[in-house]
């Protein structure tokens, strides 16, 4: 524990459920019943994609990102992220599904069902460019990107406590989150895992057999630019370095950073230097199949803790995150039922968790995400890789993918909870209009029978 630690647990974390802020960002493809992209339009009930900010396309015309609200919780930011996958689910055309995994459909021989999403012309030339330099394809993978920060009003405590400037103390500990979470990405490739192989025509040369997360490996995924690495050292050297990798046209702009962890400011780059990091970005997460939006509570839960833990402890040297990688490429490409080589380093890890739970005195459930956590570890065909490896078939999961897209689309059409269509009128709606039209109205999914579903989790 360092200095800044000891301060943060001697204020106490007596809400530590609002102790961060989150935004939620899920990707996923639009596929039709034969499970190759869909060839129908942006739903018209979402209204205009270029000016939706809630629910819109990515890369390609097929694929949706909803992109939540900022909540104080983890229970508000799951529920804005449930309301905005009912109403996109309720906008698909008949016979249109969300693909569940993080890695595309089917893909005809000739890639030419691809095409860009419906942008302005600054950022199609910016789609064009990453395409001509890259390849269209290698913005096929879909996934999560978790933005969180500790809220400002517990920061300011921190740094009031330890006598030292606010912003100083904000960029610190944020910084220690990014470097730790860089450094022990390979545990959520490992827990959270579930790109185990590929559909026909994407990837050519694949392993052998079923890996962890080919998204997570720098061999087979991790989209565009992922030769460049970030300067984590200080934000001033973060900043220096893309800037400087832009003039000299090594990246087109600061959105094709593509690492697994970005400092982030809602004004942009030049921001993080006059005004400080607002937040981090967390990109390495695989879609779960098993859940209708893609994630877990309880995989956010162990973000969250992660986060306060690289808050206490001393900052990990950012020179080692080229290990760090190295680390996470073993991980991705190990057999979903193999010990991994980093057990040892995560049962360890998770013991200093189970330690500052009790010593913060966090409520239990805290127990319970690192004790499951730890049985997977030991266990690994409780992981998400794992539990995928039974319904592959002839080294395919569309028949698994198809059966639980039509599932997820089945609880969607059973909801009884008003579907917002407003959309179409006013594209971009306040928050407190939402709040009341959409997020306050929506009940949630109800569970199927056993007549209705075939097995979804």
């Amino acid at each position: 524990m360092d200095d800044l630690g000891k301060y943060i647990l001697q204020l106490g974390v007596s809400n530590f459920a609002q102790g961060f802020t989150w935004g939620l960002e899920v990707e996923r493809h639009r596929i039709g019943a034969d499970g190759y992209l869909s060839a129908a339009p942006y739903p018209p009930m979402l209204g205009q994609q270029r000016a939706n900010p809630y629910i819109k396309n990515d890369y390609f015309n097929t694929q949706s990102e909803i992109i939540t609200p900022v909540a104080n919780s983890i229970g508000t930011a799951s529920h804005y992220l449930a309301a905005l996958d009912y109403t996109l689910r309720s906008a698909l055309a008949a016979d249109e599904y969300l693909w569940p995994f993080s890695l595309p459909p089917c893909l005809t021989a000739t890639h030419s069902e691809l095409g860009y999403a419906d942008v302005g012309p600054e950022k199609m030339a910016y789609y064009q460019e990453l395409g001509r330099r890259y390849g269209m394809e290698e913005g096929l993978p879909s996934g999560i990107h978790v933005n969180l920060a500790p809220n400002k009003k517990w920061t300011s405590a921190i740094a009031k406590a330890a006598r030292r400037d606010t912003r100083q103390v904000r960029d610190e500990l944020l910084l220690k989150q990014a470097i730790g979470f860089m450094q022990y990405r390979w545990l959520f490739t490992y827990l959270q895992g579930a790109s185990p192989v590929a559909e026909a025509n994407y990837l050519t040369d694949l392993p052998a057999q079923p890996v962890r997360s080919l998204r997570n490996s720098r061999q087979y995924g991790y989209g565009f630019a992922s030769h460049f690495k970030g300067d984590y050292t200080s934000v001033a050297a973060y900043v220096e370095k893309m800037q400087a990798a832009i003039a000299a046209d090594e990246l087109i702009a600061e959105s094709a950073f593509h690492e697994a962890v970005r400092l982030r400011h809602p004004a942009g780059l030049t921001a993080l230097t006059t005004h400080g990091i607002s937040h981090i970005e967390l990109r390495m997460l695989d879609l779960d199949p098993t859940v209708t939006t893609g994630i877990r509570s309880d995989t956010l839960l162990l973000v969250q803790l992660l986060a306060f833990y690289f808050m206490v402890t001393p900052k990990l040297a950012a020179t080692e995150l080229t290990a760090a990688t190295q680390q996470n490429d073993q991980v991705a490409l190990e057999h979903p039922l193999a010990t991994s080589s980093q057990q040892q380093a995560g049962l360890d890890l998770l013991a200093q968790l189970q330690e500052l739970v009790i010593t913060a005195e966090l409520p239990p459930i805290y127990r319970s995400v690192v004790a499951q956590a730890a049985e997977k570890l030991c266990r690994p065909q409780l992981t998400l890789a794992g539990r995928l490896l039974p319904r592959i078939q002839q080294d395919s999961l569309l028949a698994y993918g198809l059966q639980q897209a039509r599932n997820f689309q089945l609880r969607a059409q059973l909801n009884s909870s008003p579907v917002y269509r407003d959309f179409q009128n006013e594209p971009r709606p306040s928050l407190k209009k939402l709040q009341q039209a959409l997020f306050d109205q929506y009940q949630g999914l109800p569970h199927l029978n056993p007549q209705e579903q075939s097995v979804v989790s």
